[in-house]
């Protein structure tokens, strides 16, 4: 990218110069990305990025000049500043290892996908038949895909902005904030899971030195909620003995292979299974962005995995939901919460491997024909699956 050339060269010049340290990774990392004081502490817990960015150290304010030196030389339309993601080393915040088998492992899962869904649609449509008078939640919510923007957000189906911290948890937090948006769809409510559950407990190896959708992780053992496993940013012993609460019927791929699915069939699969786990591939000025529509075009290999819940055909762009906490990105057109990115189609390889989860129903019993299907999952306690009685 001409903008990592334009800031490789300008960095340089600012070296020989004596007014610029290039330090090594790890001395930048203590040096320019971490609290040192109680007053830049301070600093680091505000979304005011102009007052962060005037009591910044001299090597984020030289940082900053440079992003923007590249982005008005590229004529890129987004702007950067002094986000407290920069005070973490990028290493830290972006850990999504796609796959080397990406393509038959999609595959195979939509294969499965496709049997489970129908089994659990059937019995939907069946307690709809044998209960006419009920209206269950996800029959009541309208998204079309010929809409020419659209934002989950306005529905009340996207849970708040999460911080993963310094831990490359990106790929847990992303699947279960997908799969949050699914349980609201689905059930409604106010579910606030446990990414904790899910670092500490997976049996795939997934740590804050990276992972994968970690969708399999929720269909087989199921999710604690946050208040009875928080979350601590360092993965840790398993605790097997905390409660459950949350379970998924399956997932997929939207796109055969884990390819990145063209723009209409992202919009058609957010409107059938609500938000998306997709990867993104994360960038110095990804990292400091706070607002406009991001349109670097990266190639490198994806890193980072994000929600995609939103589009705007007006701007050219998709609306997604990071979890870097709230002292990064924009709002982007809705209340004034930030955490949240326009980037354009196609920009920096966003939806990537894009996946959607569908959550259990609360309102009625998977039959046993899904068990047959999964003999490793054990049918949930008498108790625990009985219905819930939605609304008339």
């Amino acid at each position: 990218m001409k903008s990592h050339r334009i800031l490789l060269m300008l960095a340089v010049s600012l070296a020989a110069a004596g007014t610029l340290v290039l330090p090594s990774a790890a001395t930048q990392s203590a040096q320019t990305r971490q609290p040192e004081t109680a007053q830049s502490a301070q600093i680091a817990q505000t979304g005011d990025y102009a007052r962060r960015e005037l009591q910044a150290s001299p090597q984020i304010k030289a940082l900053l000049t440079n992003l923007r030196a590249g982005i008005q030389s590229e004529k890129l339309t987004f702007q950067v500043g002094y986000t407290a993601a920069l005070d973490r080393p990028i290493e830290q915040l972006s850990g999504l290892k796609l796959p080397a088998d990406l393509a038959a492992m999609a595959r195979k899962q939509n294969a499965l996908a496709d049997q489970l869904i129908r089994i659990d649609n059937n019995a939907r449509d069946e307690h709809v038949r044998l209960n006419p008078r009920e209206r269950l939640p996800e029959l009541a919510l309208a998204c079309t895909a010929g809409l020419p923007s659209f934002d989950w957000r306005r529905s009340g189906k996207v849970t708040p902005v999460r911080d993963q911290g310094g831990c490359g948890s990106c790929w847990d937090f992303a699947t279960m904030a997908a799969y949050e948006s699914s349980y609201l769809i689905r059930n409604g409510g106010s579910p606030d899971t446990s990414e904790q559950d899910v670092l500490d407990c997976n049996s795939s190896g997934y740590s804050c030195a990276g992972g994968w959708w970690a969708f399999d992780f929720v269909i087989a053992k199921g999710d604690a909620t946050e208040a009875a496993y928080p979350y601590t940013a360092v993965k840790g012993p398993c605790k097997s003995s905390t409660p459950e609460s949350f379970w998924a019927v399956t997932w997929g791929y939207v796109k055969p292979g884990g390819a990145t699915p063209l723009v209409s069939e992202m919009k058609q699969a957010l409107c059938q299974y609500g938000p998306l786990a997709v990867a993104v591939r994360t960038s110095t000025e990804f990292h400091a962005y706070t607002g406009g529509v991001f349109n670097q075009h990266d190639t490198r290999n994806v890193n980072h995995g994000v929600l995609l819940i939103g589009w705007d055909d007006a701007k050219g762009a998709w609306l997604i939901k990071n979890s870097w906490g709230k002292y990064w990105g924009d709002a982007c057109g809705y209340g004034a919460e930030k955490g949240y990115m326009w980037i354009a189609y196609g920009g920096n390889s966003i939806g990537t491997a894009a996946a959607w989860v569908r959550a259990r129903n609360r309102y009625y019993i998977l039959p046993r024909e899904y068990y047959r299907l999964m003999p490793e999952i054990k049918p949930m306690p008498e108790e625990a699956m009985r219905p819930a009685k939605p609304k008339p």
